[in-house]
């Protein structure tokens, strides 16, 4: 790398935008702005997806992106998005190694449709990802990912009239994992339980090597801490992060008190730079593990 690019990325959490924007340079990642707004879009509702109003929503997304960034004093013109499970069809899937392209293209439809049988196969991009067995090796098992291609074509058509380009569309909590290699390869050495909170559900998942091993969504109250113990003890845990826009650091201590397992809040800006300057800096540094998933989708330069 040459000189400096900067990369803006947005975490959509049903109407709520988290964001972040990394100058990427030789020297290293700097935060150069940060901040969350709510939309008037509700992208958990499936007609998100429906052709009629795409347009109307294309330009008032477009309006409010405009407004925050002018608020925050980002000027980026490469643009990420991090979807939650809503939003995007996540499913561990075993793998037949002897298939050939187009017979595990041909099984991925398939899986998806038996999945989610109101799915139809033709309407979404389809991407496998490998995951690692128990012990950090190769496995016989893939996780799926399925977007919508109406929705990436109004992603795609928002970056345009923002006169930028669309970076990488990926899960939040994969954007989280990104974050925590990233800023702690240590984590490597250890099997990692990595949780991330909303108000109704849990993404639970492992990373054993550095890599994802195990990946699932589940329902909780809210306080049943329970759960998380149960999925560490589970996966057999070495520790457990935790990550999300209702993260709090009394969350985190009461789950201390419900597992043996060393429980610690994501620190997103570990291996970024903080300005001092910075806009609102203060309330980033105390609202830091919120930024975990668009910290990770923002340090990421491949595509």
């Amino acid at each position: 790398m040459k000189g400096t690019e900067r990369y803006l990325a947005f975490i959509i959490e049903r109407s709520h935008v988290t964001a972040v924007e990394i100058a990427h340079s030789p020297k290293g990642k700097t935060l150069t702005a940060a901040g969350s707004f709510d939309s008037s879009i509700n992208f958990d509702d499936p007609s998100i997806y429906a052709e009629a109003g795409s347009i109307g929503r294309e330009k008032t997304f477009v309006r409010e992106i405009q407004a925050f960034m002018k608020k925050i004093g980002a000027g980026a013109h490469f643009f990420s998005f991090g979807l939650n499970s809503q939003m995007a069809m996540v499913q561990t899937i075993p793998v037949e190694m002897s298939l050939s392209d187009e017979e595990f293209a041909t099984h991925l439809e398939w899986e998806l449709a038996n999945y989610f049988p109101e799915a139809v196969p033709e309407q979404y991009i389809i991407t496998p990802y490998a995951l690692v067995g128990d012990d950090g090796t190769p496995s016989d098992r893939a996780m799926v990912i399925s977007v919508r291609k109406s929705f990436l074509n109004f992603l795609n058509s928002v970056c345009d009239k923002l006169h930028g380009s669309l970076h990488i569309v990926d899960i939040d909590h994969f954007c989280a994992e990104t974050c925590l290699t990233f800023s702690f390869p240590t984590l490597a050495a250890k099997r990692t339980v990595v949780i991330g909170m909303d108000e109704e559900t849990l993404d639970a998942s492992l990373l054993v090597g550095g890599k994802n091993a195990d990946i699932r969504t589940m329902k909780w109250n809210g306080n049943d801490f329970s759960l998380i113990d149960a999925y560490a003890r589970d996966r057999r845990a070495d520790i457990i992060y935790l990550h999300g826009r209702m993260v709090t650091p009394a969350i985190a201590q009461s789950l201390k008190q419900h597992t043996p397992y060393q429980v610690e809040l994501a620190d997103p800006f570990r291996k970024v730079a903080l300005p001092a300057t910075l806009k609102n800096i203060e309330e980033i540094k105390n609202k830091k593990q919120e930024y975990t998933a668009a910290v990770g989708l923002a340090v990421r330069e491949d595509s």
